[in-house]
């Protein structure tokens, strides 16, 4: 596998973090728990957003969505209150129901109250990988302790891509698609994206204004989930407009198009809510001026549209779909982008 600054190829103006991913940003972790039977490729991807240790904790969520993309739970309170306290996990559209109900069971270890601190709401992203894998196929095998096993595996270092997880049944741009992911340093401040990438229409991917192959031409679902972490302190307003410029290095890459059917990008901040023992009902919250927005805005663009490469440089052929080729283009864009310096 190699990845993007491995073939001599770097988006933006910011460096990536140690691993150049989303667990740069301290405190997240990511886990997998993979799905193989006859005809079954898929699997569950958590993204959990502070140390297994922390026994309590809210932080500040915002997203940004197209056509609604409201296949997620937990929304009433991320957009009435903007807060989240739960594990943020990727699983297949039909058993999101089913992944929700194992958050709860482990929401209840953490406390028995199940408070808004403690991981209420669960927050489950349905991702729609039905264009290869059977629904009730996935509905029969998909259990709850695949959920547990993903919370498990949960790694603060270096996060697998490709085919894992929620990857395994991907596609895209006529390709197969996975997970990426990809960070961003600016300033005081990492900035991290995990992509479940998937849609795109064939012939619609690029890098720096040049085409990349096609590849067959889909019969999936146009749809997409990033999840963008940071460790700036940001309020929810403020996260949404984060989301909003993840998506345009969605939309750079050609996977967030005219033709987008679902598309959903969560943003959370690590920092933003102080935690520490609450005096009275109000808490102190941080927030970064209007002016140091600007580069984590950058960042989060940048690492998005790295990220899109990432899952597909990663992902493996299968019988159903070829993987995106790693010869040719490459030197194309290098000699592209060095005329353009």
């Amino acid at each position: 596998m190699s990845r993007l600054r491995a073939l001599g190829i770097n988006i933006g103006d910011y460096l990536p973090g140690r691993q150049n991913a989303i667990t740069d940003v301290r405190g997240v972790s990511v886990g997998h728990a993979d799905i193989r039977a006859a005809n079954l490729r898929t699997g569950i991807t958590a993204v959990v957003p502070y140390a297994p240790d922390i026994a309590e904790r809210k932080l500040f969520i915002g997203r940004f969505a197209v056509d609604g993309g409201d296949a997620m739970s937990g929304l009433g309170v991320a957009e009435d209150f903007g807060t989240f306290s739960s594990p943020i996990v990727l699983a297949p559209a039909p058993v999101v129901g089913r992944v929700y109900e194992a958050l709860i069971s482990y929401g209840l270890a953490r406390d028995p109250e199940l408070s808004t601190e403690m991981g209420w709401p669960p927050v489950v992203v349905g991702v729609d990988d039905t264009a290869y894998n059977e629904p009730a196929l996935t509905y029969e095998q998909l259990t709850q302790a695949y959920v547990h096993e993903a919370l498990a595996n949960a790694r603060a270092d270096k996060v697998v891509m490709g085919d894992a997880g929620i990857g395994g049944g991907l596609q895209a741009f006529g390709y197969k698609g996975g997970v990426g992911t990809a960070s961003r340093m600016a300033g005081d401040y990492t900035t991290g994206v995990l992509l479940a990438v998937n849609g795109g229409r064939a012939g619609a991917l690029r890098i720096g204004g040049y085409s990349l192959p096609a590849g067959s031409e889909p019969d999936g679902p146009d749809t997409f989930v990033a999840i963008v972490a940071t460790d700036a302190p940001l309020i929810p307003r403020q996260l949404e407009r984060l989301a909003g410029r993840a998506a345009l290095g969605l939309a750079a890459a050609g996977l967030w198009g005219p033709y987008t059917r679902e598309g959903l990008v969560l943003a959370f901040s690590t920092t933003g809510i102080v935690q520490q023992e609450r005096q009275g009902p109000t808490i102190d919250v941080l927030s970064v001026d209007e002016e140091g927005l600007y580069p984590l805005f950058a960042s989060a663009a940048f690492a998005a549209e790295e990220a899109v490469f990432e899952g597909l440089l990663a992902a493996e052929k299968t019988e159903r779909l070829k993987a995106l080729p790693q010869e040719g283009w490459p030197e194309a864009v290098r000699a592209m982008l060095q005329n353009t310096r």
